[in-house]
């Protein structure tokens, strides 16, 4: 009897873990083949002639819009070089609700500004479309989206423009966070950048390699217009990017990754905004999960092969209680779930290390590590809430910055 409830008991645990980990491998995989690849030679990024509109979803970001829409401006104005100097980026500003200075800031930067008022409720995704809308008017073909709090870098339109030439659909661009300038990085907020980036670029990168779709992550994406004709975004939940790739990808779309262009965002700069914010994204994916995955397993089970890795990836559970659970399957005393949790660790390690190499600075990201252990017990304790934040009455907060807020540079 007792053998039979370890049994079931690593049963549970393996089947809870499992998508996160075969999902890893597949990432894993995935960017050994790219690191493996040579890049093309004598390739010039091809010219594309169509109109880029950026849509800036901002609430209350007076103190960093400016500092966002000179950044686009600037890397626009770098992608004309060389050709007849008619084309740039059109940005339009939402500001969603805003009670701060956020409309003066940006029309003094130089963007298009577009006020909505709403009750809140749809939070992020009632900006896009408005955005959307707004773009639309102007004759844009293809539309980038950048969070208010970010910076992207000289050759993201010159990139995103070269992929879009190419006659690609929808586009993802490496997308990390960085520290405040001027303040010292904590090993724990190391750790928290590093984990961002298994998310957002390991595994957007090695999906990429292997001809899966790389996934949105809700900043640093550009759509086509003509897909949104086709696929309109009408995600409406706290986790709207991985709502809308759910849906793409289930009606047969992909998202080619463009690793030459990159946007950067702040890092919350207290524990308990990083945690709002990370509860915000787990949850969400918990939700999509309950939404999108029978939509997602019906086109799988139909032939459509980035249907099931997609449904692999919002079946995830966080990293941390996955590598917790892969634990408990070790410490079970059943010989299977021991092998399984060993062999589930080693995939843990070489994603950790391949997110800590990416780094700017592989050294200080190593060294970091040590930070690991007390950053996954924090994050096993806000499983609580992130599974609230799964529920139907979630709704979107904006990540508090006090630094921002005091007028400090991000």
């Amino acid at each position: 009897m007792l053998t039979t409830l370890w049994k079931l008991a690593a049963g549970l645990v393996c089947g809870l873990s499992l998508p996160l980990f075969a999902d890893l491998a597949i990432v894993l995989l995935g960017n050994a083949v790219a690191t493996l690849r040579r890049p093309p030679r004598g390739v010039a990024n091809r010219q594309w002639n169509g109109l880029l509109g950026v849509v800036i979803p901002a609430h209350n970001e007076a103190k960093m819009i400016a500092r966002t829409v000179k950044s686009v401006e600037t890397s626009a104005d770098a992608a004309v070089q060389g050709c007849d100097g008619s084309r740039r980026a059109v940005m339009t500003v939402v500001a969603h609700n805003c009670t701060d200075g956020t409309v003066e800031s940006a029309r003094e930067a130089g963007a298009e500004v577009v006020e909505l008022r709403d009750d809140g409720r749809d939070g992020k995704s009632a900006a896009l479309r408005a955005g959307f809308a707004h773009a639309r008017g102007f004759g844009c073909d293809a539309i980038a989206v950048i969070d208010a709090d970010s910076m992207v870098n000289l050759n993201f339109v010159a990139a995103m423009e070269s992929a879009l030439a190419s006659g690609s659909e929808v586009l993802q661009c490496r997308y990390e966070q960085t520290a405040c300038d001027g303040v010292p990085v904590s090993d724990g907020q190391r750790m928290r950048m590093l984990a961002f980036r298994g998310m957002n670029v390991v595994r957007g990168r090695g999906r990429a390699a292997l001809g899966w779709s790389s996934g949105i992550f809700g900043n640093g994406f550009v759509l086509r217009l003509a897909l949104l004709e086709r696929v309109p975004y009408e995600a409406r939940s706290i986790a709207e990017d991985l709502e809308y790739h759910a849906e793409l990808v289930a009606q047969g779309g992909v998202v080619r990754w463009v690793d030459a262009a990159r946007v950067t965002a702040a890092l919350a700069d207290t524990k308990a905004a990083q945690d709002s914010q990370e509860t915000r994204w787990e949850g969400g994916r918990l939700r999509v999960a309950r939404t999108a995955g029978p939509r997602l397993l019906g086109a799988a089970l139909r032939g459509n092969l980035r249907a099931g890795e997609a449904l692999l990836a919002v079946l995830s559970l966080p990293f941390s209680l996955g590598v917790a659970m892969a634990l408990v399957s070790v410490a079970l005393p059943v010989v299977w779930s021991r092998e399984y949790g060993l062999v589930c660790i080693g995939i843990s390690a070489l994603y950790v290390a391949a997110a800590a190499q990416m780094g700017e600075e592989p050294a200080r990201e190593w060294r970091a590590l040590r930070a690991a252990p007390a950053l996954a017990l924090r994050k096993l304790m806000l499983v609580p809430r992130i599974v609230a934040q799964a529920g139907r009455r979630a709704v979107w907060v904006r990540t508090g910055r006090e630094s921002a807020d005091e007028g400090k540079k991000e």
